[in-house]
């Protein structure tokens, strides 16, 4: 992922940014916005046919609104045939509250916006490869944000993961629309349903997304049109209002337990929440699918109905383990060595009934070893903590808790020396008995 995209803190929002419209308070005029425009213009490989040279941008090119002061206030080119790429100077336009580019071939970044009021930004269907940061996720988050449209769907991005920290600062948002542009990962969308309680569409299509769609989606009130076919999402399919649901893409092209909403298997439910735990990774949602997961789930192996070996040797998992793994009371082995976790083992572990074999090596787990039963054989070296040591137990699970006994050994080898020394006994007195005769 490049540098500039980042966190896609598009400026994102590209005008969420209360330090940003400080900034733009000095410095924005009517002859910068002019200047501006007309830079706009030698970007453009052929601009519209009333943006003439020397001309008033704000009396007489069309697509360009204003102030009674002579600030530009809104930018509408949608649908114009424009190719080139945008200017830089789009940044001094500090009073744009709308800004519509869609369906264009335009190409290259997009610059940084900084005007506190914007409250329209489309950019989608056009061929950008750059959204610009803004700074950091606290200018966002400290900003009053004014962005009540963002559509960008349909851009040849590179992959990014879901802009969260920009997005949920918008509290504003009613629209919000980025089908088709390469999003990857966790998508968040307990926080955003927290957070954007005016959204009326979210549109998020034919991207890479994953994770499991919590119910509190469904039940923002505000809400009339969504859209999310096509990601990596699982677990139970979300339910909506009737309103919504009638017109709702969702299902297709995603990963759900079932065809329609309700629980998952309490198996399926239990290693999502483990999935959850280290992020839902793409590689698992990809394979981590449907209502058994028995069939074909990476790393999962099963006796017949129950999960009994959990092997995710370096997979590059990054994030926690789970105390959900503790729900799969058939397991025997938890292989999670040579990957990026953190945090500490659950204590609950050590309560599962089966359990033979656990392998967390090579880790930056920190914390204690749980208090494993003598039987279980335990291998943590590698990790953060200097505490976590092995256990070298038998990792056959044995009814009795432990390895074979020393005395029963003991007992054994008597066993076979008196086996041997009867038939020692044996063979002389036979001996002797031929030669008498």
């Amino acid at each position: 992922m490049g540098r500039k995209m980042k966190h896609f803190l598009i400026s994102l929002l590209l005008s969420c940014s209360l330090a940003a419209a400080a900034a733009a308070a000095g410095i924005g005029s009517s002859s910068s916005d002019a200047a501006a425009i007309a830079d706009l213009a030698r970007y453009l490989a052929k601009p519209p046919s009333t943006w003439t040279t020397g001309a008033d941008p704000c009396s007489s090119f069309k697509g360009i609104t204003c102030s009674p002061s002579g600030r530009v206030t809104a930018i509408d080119l949608a649908g114009q045939n424009l190719t080139g790429t945008l200017s830089s100077s789009l940044s001094t336009l500090t009073a744009l509250e709308s800004l519509q580019l869609q369906d264009n071939a335009l190409s290259g970044a997009v610059p940084p916006l900084r005007s506190p009021s914007l409250a329209r930004l489309s950019l989608d269907g056009n061929a950008f490869t750059s959204l610009p940061a803004a700074g950091g996720d606290d200018l966002l988050r400290a900003a009053a944000p004014a962005l009540r449209i963002l559509t960008i769907d349909n851009l040849p991005l590179p992959p990014w993961p879901f802009p969260a920290a920009a997005v949920l600062a918008c509290r504003s948002l009613q629209i919000f629309s980025a089908s088709g542009t390469n999003l990857t990962g966790a998508f968040p969308a307990a926080a955003l349903a927290a957070n954007l309680t005016s959204l009326t569409t979210l549109r998020l299509s034919h991207n890479n997304l994953t994770g499991v769609i919590p119910a509190s989606l469904g039940k923002i009130a505000s809400l009339k049109n969504i859209s999310l076919s096509y990601n990596h999402f699982q677990g139970p399919v979300p339910e909506f209002t009737a309103g919504v649901a009638a017109a709702a893409d969702v299902t297709a092209g995603n990963g759900f337990c079932l065809d329609k909403p309700g629980p998952c298997d309490a198996q399926v439910s239990a290693l999502l929440q483990v999935a959850e735990g280290f992020g839902y990774p793409y590689h698992l949602a990809r394979s981590w699918t449907g209502n058994d997961a028995c069939k074909d789930w990476e790393g999962v192996q099963c006796d017949m109905e129950d999960v009994e070996i959990l092997g995710l040797t370096g997979y590059n998992l990054s994030g926690t383990i789970s105390p959900a793994i503790a729900s799969l009371k058939g397991l025997r082995v938890l292989n999670l060595a040579n990957n990026s976790l953190t945090g500490e083992i659950p204590d609950a572990l050590a309560e599962l009934p089966k359990l033979s074999v656990v392998d967390v090596r090579n880790n930056r787990l920190t914390g204690q070893l749980p208090k494993f039963r003598a039987s279980v054989d335990v291998s943590a070296d590698g990790n953060s903590s200097p505490n976590l040591s092995n256990q070298h137990g038998s990792g056959e699970g044995n009814i009795d808790g432990g390895s074979p006994s020393s005395s029963g050994s003991a007992a054994d080898a008597s066993s076979k020396s008196s086996a041997g020394t009867i038939l020692v006994s044996t063979v002389v007195v036979l001996v002797l008995w031929m030669l008498g005769n």
